[in-house]
């Protein structure tokens, strides 16, 4: 509801205990949605691994959508623009579920196209839907309880998403490799996702987001763009993107195809991974109010980069260890990334100005990495695919994905240094000057402005 005021302690903790019940079915509806289950619906059909690289990137090449987001929260405010978005998001994953009867009765190549429409209105009416998230955080939170709201956010979202995955799990050793069987959980997800908006219609707003949105937005982008630390913000987040998506994603293309694993054991590894990333959200965010979010994020790029080179050591047999190994790395340096990012975006970007950011930050930030993602995930794919000179040091069918993720982590290893030159939060300031190794990380940038 928009109230076009403040809104009062009491009416906060209402918005935010409508949020976490969201959370519940928002969860639950992304276990039967998420990119995991996508993937293996993708591998299911017979996709080659090109049209899987391309899917893999829709979570970010749907960001090229969100000004859409930044239109309909003008006319009808943030929350009731999400719900709108929310219902087209799951409609269009009823589209990408119609490719399995299209595949079998019709036309693999339609089916493919089918997957790929309803995968990028899927992430891109998610993009749309939640360009006005964070600044809505902002309106139902205080400083003093901003990092513990996002931390048990992402800890409810990805307890039904684990407890969704779980029973997924069951049901695809049960059913082993049926295409049928996935069709009816994405057909169940996007019921879910549905229902879940009846939740987000609850949450309370102060009606400031509506009227920054009907501002125009080409001057405040210009002047964003003119602001150091948002381009630096900028940058990081896009190397961060990035490398999430050259990685996570094809660690279960890596099993499936390289291992030749089912349905349900490639599942079990996103169960880890999962339960990874429910476990460590809070601590994450503890961690962030302590040594800041700088430098979180740059602890969280290395160790995804230090998990992905796991697969350099990879045995030509699965051994169920490394790739569990694996995904615990990947999960707790991914939610460590997105809490510190998102809680440095909050203290960083003026309230005022959030709304704006966030277009700049999804479009920029997230749809640029998503066509770089796909550019280099398909191009390595392929370009591999037809060479043989890395046999030697990795036979066997694990072989091509052990040289697709030598060949990512080399090129991600110079975005450290992106990531390094965000310019500190003022509690990093203060411990830079207190602490010889804090120091060491900032050197001149403690000195800096902080951009507001």
């Amino acid at each position: 509801m928009i109230l076009n005021r403040p809104l009062t302690a009491e009416e906060q903790r209402r918005s935010q205990l409508n949020f976490y019940r969201y959370d519940i079915l928002n969860g639950i509806s992304y276990g039967c949605l998420g990119e995991t289950v996508i993937i293996l619906f993708a591998v299911q059909l017979n996709c080659s691994n090109q049209i899987i690289s391309v899917l893999s990137g829709m979570i970010y090449f749907g960001y090229l959508l969100l000004p859409l987001g930044k239109i309909v929260s003008a006319r009808v405010g943030a929350v009731r623009c999400q719900v709108f978005f929310w219902i087209i998001r799951n409609l269009s994953a009823l589209l990408a579920g119609l490719a399995a009867p299209v595949s079998l009765y019709l036309s693999p190549t339609l089916a493919a196209a089918l997957l790929l429409t309803g995968a990028f209105l899927f992430y891109g009416a998610r993009a749309a839907g939640i360009v006005v998230v964070q600044p809505l955080y902002t309106e139902i939170t205080g400083k003093s309880d901003r990092a513990e709201f996002v931390g048990r956010n992402w800890k409810i979202f990805y307890t039904y998403d684990l407890l969704t995955i779980l029973a997924i799990t069951g049901l695809l050793y049960w059913t082993g490799n049926n295409l049928w069987a996935l069709t009816g959980i994405i057909i169940l997800g996007a019921a879910a996702g549905i229902t879940s908006t009846r939740l987000l219609s609850r949450i309370d707003e102060t009606g400031k987001i509506m009227l920054t949105s009907r501002e125009p937005a080409r001057s405040e982008l210009v002047k964003l763009l003119k602001d150091g630390v948002f381009r630096r913000m900028l940058a990081a987040g896009l190397v961060l993107n990035l490398s999430v998506m050259l990685l996570v994603p094809f660690c279960t293309l890596a099993l499936k195809r390289g291992y030749g694993i089912g349905n349900g054991p490639a599942l079990v590894y996103y169960v880890i991974f999962l339960t990874v990333l429910m476990l460590s959200s809070r601590p994450s965010t503890s961690l962030i109010r302590r040594a800041g979010p700088r430098n979180v994020a740059i602890a969280a790029c290395l160790l995804l980069i230090l998990s992905g080179s796991l697969w350099l050591a990879a045995p030509e047999v699965n051994s169920w260890w490394v790739p569990a190994l694996i995904m615990i790395g990947c999960a707790c340096a991914q939610i460590s990334q997105t809490n510190a990012m998102s809680i440095y975006f909050l203290d960083m970007i003026a309230e005022e100005r959030q709304v704006f950011a966030s277009i700049l930050v999804a479009v920029i930030s997230g749809a640029g990495a998503g066509i770089l993602g796909m550019g280099i995930s398909a191009g390595l794919l392929k370009l591999l695919a037809g060479m043989d000179f890395y046999r030697g040091l990795w036979p066997g069918q694990i072989g091509l994905y052990q040289a697709y993720f030598c060949a990512v982590i080399l090129l991600l290893l110079p975005g450290l240094a992106v990531v390094y030159r965000m310019i500190p939060v003022p509690i990093e300031k203060r411990l830079a000057r207190r602490n010889f190794i804090w120091g060491w990380l900032y050197p001149h940038q403690a000195q800096l402005h902080d951009g507001k």
